[in-house]
């Protein structure tokens, strides 16, 4: 199956002062040992939370004493999936349930649903990156608690809008951890900073995948930085 298929990798790189949640600390690499002094190299990454670059929330993340990353099984972080293009919402909008619902029949109970709103490509190269990515509203949220998809993947910095304070940038009418919890509360997993979801479209507004998602293997992990892989097989 693998070799009449198309493997897509939808996860950003990390690198030394990576693009990244603004309020919290910027990825590091330091080199303890390098091969042409000391015969081989061992690198040492600091200050990388686990929320960093393409990322899974698990419901810890805002429900306290609930189900973390060792509760799920590669089976339960794996699947098929829909893509849905929302490349036409502006910065700092809303996604509203309306725009969902133009694609309620491709939304399916059990399965992922990721959606493109082409924020991605601004990663790195405009500032509005860090504040004004298309998040989800309320009533979207409500509406996929509805569908119950397992997880719900964006590639915005957050399924919510920015509510952080002291730094310039438009204010999510409803509360980041608000839609988190709405979510996680439904045993809806969130993926965020997804990457390269206009591979997958390929300027359709829907397109279907098989997904598998490879957090690391973190005990008590609220949230992971995630090796996100499409095997497409429609070719």
């Amino acid at each position: 199956m693998i070799r009449r298929s198309q493997i897509i990798d939808l996860t950003h790189e990390m690198f030394v002062n990576m693009p990244s949640y603004p309020t919290l600390p910027s990825f590091k690499i330091k080199y303890l040992k390098l091969a042409a002094k000391d015969g081989s190299t061992v690198s040492l990454i600091t200050n990388m939370h686990m929320h960093m670059g393409t990322h899974i929330d698990f419901p810890s993340h805002i429900i306290p004493d609930s189900k973390c990353l060792e509760h799920y099984t590669l089976q339960d972080l794996s699947g098929e999936g829909v893509v849905i293009d929302l490349s036409y919402k502006e910065e700092g909008e809303e996604i509203a349930e309306k725009d969902l619902l133009n694609y309620a029949r491709h939304i399916r109970r059990g399965e992922m649903l990721f959606m493109f709103t082409g924020w991605s490509r601004r990663r790195g190269v405009t500032p509005a990156y860090l504040f004004k990515w298309p998040h989800l509203s309320r009533g979207a949220a409500q509406f996929l608690v509805g569908k119950r998809p397992k997880v719900v993947g964006t590639d915005g910095l957050s399924i919510g809008g920015w509510s952080g304070r002291g730094v310039v940038g438009p204010i999510a009418k409803t509360p980041s951890r608000i839609i988190h919890r709405m979510l996680l509360e439904a045993g809806i997993l969130i993926l965020e900073e997804v990457a390269n979801l206009h591979k997958l479209l390929m300027r359709r507004k829907v397109a279907r995948s098989f997904f598998f998602l490879a957090p690391l293997a973190v005990k008590g992990a609220e949230a992971s930085p995630c090796r996100v892989i499409s095997i497409r097989s429609d070719l």
